[in-house]
């Protein structure tokens, strides 16, 4: 390597070095320098090429005024370079005291030619001293390659100097590590200055200026690239420069340029690794397999030499403490120890790997134990590690940024087939879930439960919890039948103890989900709700993103079943609003908060909205999601078109949602009472009866509630009062709330239809207070033509729920007194197909013969569906016509 690479020059005739003239102008060191030496000591620090020589010969030639490559002679500072004839007190003594000379400061007695051996060293130095206390000037004294080991000559001279040479003497020491000075007291008392590597590397403007020098030029981004590959480091970045001055395609180079550059490793094996005594080289190049070592790990990898761990990482710049006792090399000096070591020695690299794995492990440090198991090529031991600590949620990626997610991406086919033991295999299915690779899952699962079918069942407890963890977060599993099946392994996790789930809240919160989700299968809604709730404490606990989503989405959706509008919806946006939570092409974690937002709009009478949100669903749900999310995507789609009027279309999804297996029975139940709701909106009385007699008769208040409807359609009011009466009497409140609001709505409709204001207002009132909480508006649109009578003729109620009522255009004073229609449950009388034509042409401004002409029938019968349709929606023109089907989203 010649002077100019590593940023010395030849001696000069005067006191300083010569400046290379390839010296890349840095005013702010300079700067700072020239701050620094105002106090007593500066400590300029930095690995073998850092530039630590040419940032002091800047500052001199700064100072004098002497351009770059001339000889700068500063009367106010001098030079002494410690090499060979420096390593004793004399030597350092008769450097300093020429230096001093030559800079015009006399120093006697010093003594010429052989009379200079005769001197004393105590001497020396008190002439030294004394020159430097009688200096009419501050003099600064720069010591190049001051020795990092404690004793040395130079370090107690200057030590002396700065104890007892007065007010005037400055030192500035370049060292490739901490120099053995009172840094301290020195520190504390404000006197010290401290350039590290990090202040000497280059920024990319000299980097630009660097390469320029070589004619060569780079991109923005390809010189941050090489900035950070090389840390800024100078003599990386010159030799970089060099390489590329020829190099065909320096974008490329620059790209791929790193620590094992030929250059690179040539450079620092002979600055660095070949000058170090035999125990210290053996401790570098064993060392370099570790991210970071401490003393103890240093001794597990290099035997005895690892006692030298402490004063190497003192003495050696390349070393970066970390803090705590932890150190690692810089990186590109790692990976030129790594390259050396394995061209060296690559055998001994996966033993020494091996031995670090075993280190950490013990340490209970499983991230490192795991990476140094894989860089051995030991997927047995890596993978076993991962499952015998329940580690998997870490591999599925329920973890956020946590070090070991991804560590065993590489797993290899033959390291699954080839042990006696399970752990590979799940491990792989671990993978492969998160990737969402579902035949590569159930491949790896397949061999893991052969083999521990072959496993006593009271053995292998870490593996079989581990396993159905995996199989809980398959590709797409999102919906309650995934997390409630019932295989042996998934019900394993889901009876699992919490304590041996404490220090994995991860798999606590899959195991809780389990647990809901079986309650929700069997109709448990409320014990399923408090099951999700718990575990989306755990996974906010474990942090993971997309584990918080599916929790909210399943707790959002149960909390739609239960008929909690507005609790669902807040649970829902939650879900919706998580962060960086990247959402897979089946959308399948987002499914059910989309299903409960869906569900809280049609309850909220915010019927826009609600479609928008099932066209979300219809994207990602049907044909991905699993059977019970897409049931459950049919029923609500059906509840949405009966609420717009649309009973014919609210029969497909409710066919389609049959045809969906398997369904719980609770479900079944819910597909018929809607079922029988369309039946008889639809006119057909009988097949209604037989859908509420299929779900269950009066059994449940649900069922109670949709044969009081058909009642109320056959006209026996009476009997549909007795019944839904005496249902509320004995009603739970295991029946969702917006049942219950329906039911006592129903209820107020039928008291004032019989005159009982009393018992109608008081039913009037429950419902109100029932919908405030969870702001339930749907029944209550739906029955506006005798609600808004009823509330006109009772200011008090309508001021009590005036918050709930005010956006539903209830609580609107219209001077009607119209008496409550005997239709208690339908908002308006339906339109039939051919009127929902008729008045979608009306909103596009068509005249009645135009209307005429495009569905090909007489004037006289458009002008008797206009008639039709003004009677049902209860108004005497055609813009109040459109504006009323806008407000019930006919339109």
């Amino acid at each position: 390597m010649s002077p100019g690479a590593t940023g010395k020059g030849p001696e000069a005739a005067g006191p300083w070095p010569l400046l290379p003239g390839w010296a890349v102008p840095r005013p702010q060191l300079s700067e700072r320098l020239s701050e620094a030496v105002r106090e007593p000591l500066t400590l300029i620090t930095g690995p073998p090429g850092a530039g630590k020589t040419v940032t002091a010969l800047a500052w001199a030639a700064t100072g004098s005024g002497a351009a770059a490559g001339t000889v700068g002679a500063r009367p106010d500072a001098c030079w002494v370079a410690c090499d060979d004839s420096t390593a004793t007190v004399r030597g350092f003594c008769l450097a300093l005291g020429d230096s001093l000379t030559r800079a015009g400061i006399d120093v006697a007695p010093m003594g010429r030619g052989p009379a200079r051996t005769d001197v004393r060293e105590e001497d020396l130095l008190k002439a030294i001293t004394a020159a430097l206390l009688n200096a009419a000037a501050p003099i600064a004294v720069v010591v190049d390659d001051f020795p990092a080991r404690p004793g040395s000559a130079p370090a107690d001279v200057v030590i002396h100097l700065l104890r007892h040479a007065g007010p005037w003497f400055r030192a500035v020491v370049l060292s490739r590590s901490g120099a053995p000075v009172p840094l301290h007291r020195h520190r504390l008392a404000g006197e010290l200055t401290e350039i590290r590597a990090g202040d000497l590397a280059f920024t990319d403007d000299e980097i630009a200026q660097v390469l320029a020098q070589h004619g060569v030029r780079l991109t923005l981004a390809s010189l941050r690239a090489l900035r950070e590959r090389t840390g800024g480091w100078p003599a990386a970045i010159r030799l970089a420069a060099m390489s590329m001055e020829h190099h065909p395609d320096p974008e490329g180079f620059a790209a791929r340029f790193a620590g094992d550059d030929q250059a690179i490793v040539g450079y620092l094996m002979e600055e660095v690794v070949d000058a170090q005594p035999p125990d210290v080289r053996r401790l570098l190049l064993s060392t370099s397999v570790a991210e970071r070592v401490n003393t103890d790990l240093a001794g597990e990898l290099a035997g005895e030499a690892g006692r030298a761990f402490p004063d190497m990482a003192r003495q050696n710049a390349f070393v970066v403490p970390l803090g705590q006792g932890w150190y690692r090399y810089h990186s590109m000096f790692g990976k030129a120890l790594r390259l050396i070591l394995r061209h060296e020695s690559p055998d001994e690299v996966p033993l020494l790997h091996r031995r670090a794995a075993a280190w950490f492990e013990r340490s209970g440090q499983l991230p490192d134990a795991v990476r140094h198991a894989v860089q051995a090529d030991d997927w047995q031991y890596a993978s076993r590690m991962v499952v015998e600590r329940l580690a998997i949620g870490h591999v599925l990626g329920l973890r956020p940024h946590d070090a070991l997610t991804g560590l065993l991406d590489g797993i290899p086919d033959a390291a699954i087939l080839a042990g006696p033991g399970p752990e590979p295999a799940i491990v792989a299915a671990a993978v492969a879930a998160r990737r969402r690779d579902e035949p590569s899952r159930a491949a790896a699962l397949r061999h893991a439960k052969g083999v521990l079918r072959r496993t006593p069942p009271y053995a292998a407890r870490s593996a079989r919890l581990c396993l159905a963890a995996v199989e809980l977060c398959r590709p797409g599993a999102a919906g309650f039948a995934d997390l409630a099946d019932a295989s042996g392994e998934a019900a394993l996790l889901r009876q699992a103890p919490d304590r041996l789930l404490d220090d994995r809240p991860e798999l606590r919160a899959l195991a809780l989900s389990g647990r809901g989700a079986a309650h929700v299968w069997h109709g448990e809604l409320h014990q399923a709700a408090r099951h999700f709730g718990a575990a989306l404490t755990a996974a906010e606990q474990a942090g993971g993103d997309f584990q918080k989503q599916r929790c909210l989405g399943d707790l959002a959706l149960t909390e739609a079943l239960l008929g909690n509008a507005a609790r669902a919806a807040e649970l829902a946006g939650r879900a919706r609003r998580l962060p960086d939570v990247p959402v897979p092409p089946d959308g399948g974690a987002m499914t059910p908060a989309l299903l409960a937002r869906t569900w809280a709009d049609v309850e909220r009478w915010r019927l826009p909205e609600a479609r928008n949100q099932l066209g979300k669903v219809a994207r990602t749900s049907p044909g991905h999601a699993d059977p019970l999310s897409n049931a459950i995507y049919y029923l609500v789609k059906a509840h949405a078109n009966l609420c717009q009027g649309r009973p014919e279309p609210a029969l497909d999804d409710l066919r389609a949602a049959n045809e969906i297996t398997p369904r719980p029975g609770w479900l079944e139940r819910r597909l018929a009472l809607v079922a029988a709701e369309a039946n008889a909106a639809r006119g057909d009385i009988e097949a209604a009866r037989l859908d509420v007699k299929r779900a269950g008769g009066s059994a449940a208040l649900e069922s109670v509630l949709a044969l009081a409807r058909v009642e109320v359609r056959l006209g026996e009011y009476d009997t549909a009062s007795a019944t839904l009466r005496d249902a509320l009497r004995h009603s739970t409140a295991n029946a969702p709330l917006d049942v219950h609001v329906d039911a006592w709505l129903l209820d107020a409709c039928l008291s004032y239809r019989n005159g009982d204001r009393g018992q109608g207002r008081r039913s009037l009132d429950r419902a109100l207070s029932l919908a405030r909480r969870e702001e339930i508006g749907r029944p209550f649109a739906m029955s506006r033509r005798w609600l808004l009578p009823v509330l006109h003729q009772d200011p008090k109620m309508l001021h009590a729920h005036h918050a709930l009522l005010e956006p539903l255009g209830l609580a609107v004073k219209t001077g009607t007194t119209a008496s409550p229609d005997p239709e208690c449950a339908a908002p308006v009388e339906r339109l039939s197909p051919r009127e929902l034509e008729v008045l979608r042409s009306v909103a596009q401004l068509m005249t009645t013969e135009e209307i005429a002409a495009s569905l090909y029938v007489s004037v006289n019968t458009v002008k008797t569906h206009l008639k039709s349709i003004n009677r049902k929606l209860a108004v005497s023109r055609r813009a109040e016509a459109v504006r009323r089907a806008h407000q019930l989203s006919l339109l």
